[in-house]
């Protein structure tokens, strides 16, 4: 296992280092849809999203036909070292929730959480044993922006991107810094801390130093995290009984007199850090290398709702990311002009699970162990076609291998083999609207299945087209796309007994999605409107052969393969800023921020092969049909800023092991608030140097100390006071 990160960290560079195979280092679903005459020339641009409005923290975009939406992650009121999961739940339009394994799952549109891909400088970290990842141990520090993409915005993302792709940009470039032209960009610095009520606390550093070399700039970054806590607090009350709750006194640690209740099993301790080099000329052309890596140990709360919950502990969870790229920017060919990127990933973690017999965690009755790595190579080419147009291919192909050992059992060793092989075509028609399609062929190999049946060699066609243009001059951007792809089921799906948890099945059979959304983006115009953001967009999924679990008759569950699901929906989001001129200008609503977001769905699951009498009309698991928050900033006497935010989240179901049927989790609504102030250093016009700006941030979070479920059984915390200190 990799014990400690720095053996790890080393030993995967040395690993990576030769090897000169694939994937861009920014990511490719975000290609531009601009209609303003944008050039072809360059493959940067041809990357580059153009979100027109930016409002508070939220950008809506059209990319590839498909509704995208970028968040600043240094606009957000997070607690220092925040991980992946605390951001992506002030994003719109993701649902969020832990399980009972501990993991934190999301979801995109009534997807399951292996569909939504989710990409780290373009290398998918949702590529291996279970095709999804822990979004709650994936550190934040030294990450810029959040990209979030609902549909299939292209098909040259790598295997079983079927809809639903988070990009997670670290190493990024120069282009687009603040620096005057041929300059590099000044250093930066940021450091921040932070403690709650509960004595969690955290510490994070980061840092970058650019500098001029030759016709080029060369940018060293790096940094690192800490963050612990010894538990979070329950809610107000967990009433016994019911899909969401259990006995009484059930989940909680007592504490001292007076002290509130911790959950049970709920403690983290996690260490990260990052390190990156980017060499980038104007032109383009770049060579990088970064890693990332994390090692922690945490607690695992058990169900509230079930008489034998999972009574497990992580006692070692260790990750290390390396990516080498490589870009030849956009260059003069005979037949025009275009592009090749080349980059590797290396994504290796391990980790260790024990089960106890009884809640005081103090005798080990069980133990899995995994090794996995996953190597990831990637080639991306663009090239221009006649009449403006442009042609992109892209060839991905993963290598997966685990290895399990449950308890004294010999080591059972898997592996999966995935590759996609994918082509697009865009034009501009008649200099207005941006047209795509492509197709792609994916298929997925199982050379070792630990002595079980193999999935054997299966591969699947999809396709792809989409379509945006300007409509109302051009203030509105319509967009639209119609795709379908199959994702191949994980190697845990298929064979993972997960402690006595689950029943294997490895004849599941892989999923298809149909998928098709139209929507329009208000993109500014006057200035009336220029701090006004507005996007609606309809969506319609079919996912063939979907992979459901279902309970069985020895109180396990088990993974199988439904008809059909279908989800159908439609997600509204608004922000607005007062101009910094005009009617509102100057006036005490300068720093006023409005934003919201809804999605109101309807998800069934269809199985015609049910039993003769049963209904064939299913509602699926964790899937509720509205969805919504609401968040007001308001400027305060002494440049204060105060923020208040909610969120909803509608009525939805599970199934219960214990009652062999679907269990009913109620509404909920869950209420923060924050103060906000910033001062800057060196003067006014604050500092020329390092660290230009103080911020501190005090947050309420879970205002009415409501007991909020990510789904049955499990309790967000409660009402949660912290305290957090930025210096960049």
């Amino acid at each position: 296992m990799l014990h400690t990160t720095a053996r790890s960290l080393l030993s995967l560079v040395l690993a990576v280092t030769p090897l000169a195979v694939a994937a861009q280092a920014r990511p490719d679903s975000t290609r531009a849809d601009s209609t303003r005459g944008e050039s072809t020339r360059g493959d940067s641009t041809a990357r580059r999203i153009e979100p027109v409005v930016v409002v508070g923290t939220r950008s809506p975009a059209a990319v590839g036909g498909a509704g995208a939406v970028v968040v600043r992650l240094d606009s957000l009121l997070l607690a220092p070292a925040p991980s992946l999961e605390l951001a992506l739940r002030e994003m719109p339009f993701v649902l969020v929730r832990q399980n009972s394994r501990g993991e934190v799952e999301l979801s995109v549109r009534g997807s399951d959480s292996r569909q939504a891909a989710v990409l780290l400088d373009g290398v998918p970290l949702t590529l291996g044993w279970d095709h999804r990842t822990d979004p709650s141990l994936v550190p934040l520090t030294g990450v810029r922006r959040l990209t979030l993409v609902r549909g299939l915005s292209s098909l040259l993302g790598g295997p079983n991107a079927l809809g639903g792709v988070i990009e997670v940009d670290l190493a990024g470039g120069t282009a687009g810094s603040d620096a005057s032209p041929g300059s590099p960009p000044p250093p930066e610095v940021a450091l921040g801390t932070g403690v709650d009520q509960y004595a969690g606390r955290g510490f994070s550093a980061a840092g970058s130093a650019p500098v001029a070399v030759g016709a080029g700039t060369l940018t060293a970054r790096g940094g690192a995290s800490y963050r612990e806590r010894d538990g979070f607090a329950l809610g107000r009350d967990v009433a016994p009984g019911g899909a969401g709750s259990g006995a009484p006194g059930e989940g909680v640690d007592p504490g001292q007199p007076g002290d509130r209740e911790l959950r049970t099993n709920s403690d983290l301790r996690q260490v990260d850090g990052f390190a990156a080099l980017r060499y980038e000329r104007p032109g383009g052309a770049h060579a990088g290398l970064a890693a990332t890596a994390y090692q922690a140990r945490r607690g695992v709360p058990p169900e509230l709702h079930v008489e034998e919950p999972r009574l497990w502990r992580y006692p070692d969870v260790s990750r290390v990311l390396t990516i080498l790229s490589a870009g030849s920017g956009v260059v003069a060919t005979p037949l025009g002009h275009g592009s090749l990127s080349l980059s590797g990933g290396v994504n290796a973690g391990s980790l260790e699970i024990e089960s106890f017999d009884d809640s005081a965690y103090t005798q080990v009755t069980g133990r899995e162990t995994g090794d996995e790595r996953t190597v990831t190579g990637r080639a991306v080419a663009m090239h221009s076609l006649p009449a403006g147009g442009t042609v992109r291919a892209a060839y991905t192909r993963a290598d997966v291998r685990y290895d399990e050992r449950i308890d004294d059992d010999p080591t059972s060793r898997y592996r999966q083999e995935l590759s996609s092989t994918g082509a697009e075509v865009q034009y501009l028609v008649l200099d207005r609207a941006l047209v795509s399609g492509g197709v792609v062929h994916d298929a997925v190999a199982t050379p070792e299945t630990g002595g079980k049946p193999s999935l054997g060699d299966l591969s699947r066609w999809g396709w792809r087209v989409g379509a945006t243009a300007p409509a109302f001059g051009e203030s509105v951007r319509l967009h639209t796309s119609v795709s379908r792809r199959a994702r191949f089921p994980a190697l845990r799906e298929l064979y993972s007994g997960a402690l006595n948890r689950f029943e294997p099945n490895p004849g599941l059979r892989p999923e298809r999605l149909l998928g098709a959304e139209v929507g329009a983006t208000l993109v500014g115009g006057s200035p009336a409107r220029a701090g006004l953001a507005l996007q609606a967009v309809a969506f319609h999924h079919r996912l063939r052969d979907a992979v459901v679990r279902v309970s069985t008759p020895e109180n396990k569950f088990r993974r199988i393969n439904r008809d059909e699901i279908r989800s159908t929906g439609l997600e509204l989001l608004a922000g607005w800023t007062p101009p910094a001129h005009g009617a509102f200008g100057g006036s005490w609503l300068a720093g006023l921020s409005v934003t919201g977001d809804v999605v109101a769905q309807r998800v069934r699951v269809y199985d015609r092969t049910a039993t003769p009498g049963a209904p064939s009309e299913r509602r699926p698991e964790h899937q509720p049909a509205v969805r919504g928050s609401l968040e007001l900033g308001v400027p305060l006497p002494l440049a204060l800023r105060g923020v208040a935010g909610a969120r909803y989240t509608g009525r939805q179901y599970c199934v219960h092991p214990d009652l062999d049927r679907e269990a009913e989790l109620g509404a909920q609504a869950v209420a923060d608030v924050a103060l906000t102030r910033a001062w800057p250093l060196g003067g006014a016009n604050g500092g020329r140097g390092l660290l230009r700006e103080l911020r501190a941030v005090l947050g309420l979070d879970n205002v009415t100390d409501a007991t909020v479920y990510d789904q049955c059984g499990l309790p967000q915390p409660g009402r949660t006071l912290r305290l957090g200190l930025d210096l960049r």
